[in-house]
């Protein structure tokens, strides 16, 4: 294997793996902001550990995310410190000051005052109140102060090494795409086999429902992480494509649930024993096929369009004919539809 693969793999291993590059970059920020404030001496050097700890506090996948949290620490940290010094000034015993000040700060943390950093104004007011007895306001200083310098190299080390998460996305995507083929499947040949009351049919909703929440979860990670990145403007139209295929997804998610419940919630109507019943379950089951070999790219979306277009015929035909069986048909028709024009 030449060098040259064996680096196209690395690469290929770490863009599906962003949290591995995020680990080596928290490393990295960890490392430059303990440099940074060693040779500062005095009261850096005492508390020299507070820099790499906003730093690895702040460094993420997105540089958006990295500033807004740089400001949120900082403010969790004044926050705590102030509740902390106004703590003091009551006169009560031993350790009920410490707790006062735990359970002001968790409650003002739990405003969203800090954003994201709320954990921070409880943990501040209890560092002050520990950690800063003899001196909090210097304490403070340093602790507000080391930690907000970490917190700029973090975001500095995320504008110098930006990560544009891509791949976990459209691993995300394709996993879903194939759940969505997979169940259409299912759900064909369950009519064809007449097995509609052999499988748990609400199991495989749920689980569509994980499946498509992880891949809008990754997509919209994807998506925070082009601001402010200098590399977004080289993948934007693979991340717009990204973008359309998601908003494709989602409905066809939205349709292939709404079948599956159609089939679970009727499955008595779709499987009465009469020839025009027989003749509408074999073109879903056809159509759910039809649909299914479009996600996975085996079939055209003419060929999808045709056989949804035969089910909806077969509809009406049963319409003409009395009876009330054509319902669930007629609703799953018009939800395969909707699915190939999102995914067309």
């Amino acid at each position: 294997m030449s060098t040259t693969d064996v680096a196209r793999r690395v690469r290929t291993h770490v863009r599906a793996r962003p949290k591995l590059a995020l680990a080596v970059k928290a490393a990295l920020a960890a490392m430059l902001a303990w440099l940074l404030v060693r040779p500062l001496g005095s009261f850096a050097t005492e508390y020299s550990y507070y820099a790499p700890l906003g730093a690895l506090t702040v460094v993420s996948t997105s540089i958006a995310v990295s500033v807004r949290s740089s400001f949120e620490v900082v403010i969790g940290i004044l926050l705590g410190a102030g509740i902390a010094l106004a703590v003091q000034v009551v006169p009560l015993p031993e350790p009920l000051p410490l707790g006062l000040a735990v359970v002001v700060g968790s409650l003002v943390g739990a405003s969203g005052v800090a954003g994201a950093m709320s954990g921070w104004v409880p943990l501040a007011a209890m560092f002050v109140m520990i950690a800063g007895r003899g001196d909090p306001v210097g304490y403070t200083a340093a602790y507000g102060g080391l930690t907000a310098l970490g917190a700029l190299v973090g975001v500095a080390v995320d504008l110098v090494l930006p990560q544009l998460p891509l791949t976990p996305a459209a691993i995300a995507q394709d996993r879903l795409r194939a759940e969505l083929a997979d169940q259409l499947d299912a759900l064909a040949q369950a009519l064809e086999q007449e097995l509609l009351g052999e499988k748990d049919w609400h199991e495989l909703r749920r689980t569509l429902e994980r499946t498509a929440r992880d891949a809008e979860v990754l997509v919209d990670q994807a998506r925070d992480a082009r601001r402010a990145n200098w590399k977004a403007a080289r993948w934007s139209e693979l991340v717009d494509r990204h973008d359309r295929q998601e908003r494709a997804l989602q409905s066809l998610a939205g349709c292939v649930d709404e079948v599956i419940a159609l089939v679970a919630d009727q499955r008595a109507e779709i499987r009465r024993d009469d020839p025009v019943a027989a003749d509408l379950r074999a073109a879903t089951a056809a159509a759910l096929q039809s649909v299914a070999g479009l996600l996975r790219g085996s079939h055209e979306t003419d060929g999808a369009r045709r056989a949804v277009t035969d089910l909806h015929d077969r509809v009406v035909d049963a319409q003409r004919s009395g009876g009330d069986h054509h319902f669930a048909a007629a609703a799953i028709a018009l939800n395969l539809e909707q699915a190939v024009e999102a995914w067309s």
